[in-house]
């Protein structure tokens, strides 16, 4: 840790969560005129990286992270390939797609879901599975200057989800042990999973490359719910961490401007 040095923290709004009352591309416009200073995606395939970029550039917000492709999302069932045997290649070709778009896209991250337990598959062959799809997927990002990242999904809205914990993801980094891949911390996913968010992300400050947020439950702004993010801004403000704070929730009212007392008063 490195308590005591405070820098100041630099929100992306996640524009597949907040902004949904604009189009996809007048939604990069409308994070800037509320004070956001970056942009991070969940799927953006279905707009081309030039038309993306393009948008970002104008207005003059960088894209700080976004997800690989995962194939379809179905819950309890389908939530990316990396531990499957037999999927390899399938996830090889989506971290190929989403290197190749974060390039043209001038994004240096990208977050690759991890896929769910599966009991007709001993869970030794998936975690084995696991880490031989990392180390090919952090190299393979690695030749287009991108960094892989991992994180932990609740397994109340994710159930069966492969990483729950900081603890499991300490462990596939050091297992997979390659400079190229990293974690994302989302305080909404740990508070569901493990609680006691303060120490869970101090813990793991070694391993994070990207923070997001939303209150509990139900997943929307801060103030909504059980956590108090004055205090968890200022832990992460006052950490030592460098990287960009995701807002990525649902607002919970009719507009995403009117969700942002919490921006507002960090600025």
């Amino acid at each position: 840790m490195n308590w005591g040095v405070s820098m100041a923290l630099r929100f992306a709004a996640n524009i597949h969560f907040l902004y949904l009352e604009y189009d996809f591309l007048d939604r990069f416009k409308a994070a800037a005129d509320d004070g956001f200073e970056g942009i991070e995606m969940t799927f953006p395939y279905d707009v081309t990286a030039e038309k993306t970029a393009r948008a970002a550039a104008a207005a003059g917000l960088p894209i700080v992270e976004f997800n690989t492709p995962a194939g379809d999302l179905i819950p309890g069932k389908h939530r990316g390939h990396a531990p499957n045997p037999g999927e390899g290649d399938i996830f090889l070709k989506h971290i190929q797609k989403g290197a190749r778009y974060a390039r043209d896209v001038g994004c240096r991250k990208v977050l690759t879901l991890s896929g769910l337990k599966r009991p007709n598959i001993a869970f030794a062959d998936q975690r084995a599975c696991y880490i031989d799809n990392l180390k090919r997927g952090a190299e393979l990002c690695a030749s287009y200057d991108t960094k892989l990242l991992i994180e932990p999904n609740n397994v109340v809205d994710f159930p069966g989800y492969f990483l729950e914990t900081m603890a499991d993801v300490r462990a596939y980094i050091a297992a997979v042990d390659h400079p190229n891949l990293g974690a994302v911390f989302d305080f909404f996913h740990s508070q569901i999973n493990e609680g006691d968010v303060t120490r869970c992300f101090s813990d793991s400050l070694d391993l994070i490359d990207h923070v997001q947020f939303g209150d509990n439950p139900g997943r929307h702004e801060p103030g909504t719910g059980e956590l108090n993010f004055d205090h968890l801004f200022n832990v992460v403000e006052n950490s030592g961490y460098t990287g960009w704070v995701g807002a990525e929730y649902f607002p919970s009212g009719a507009s995403t401007h009117a969700s942002l007392d919490w921006l507002r008063r960090r600025q």
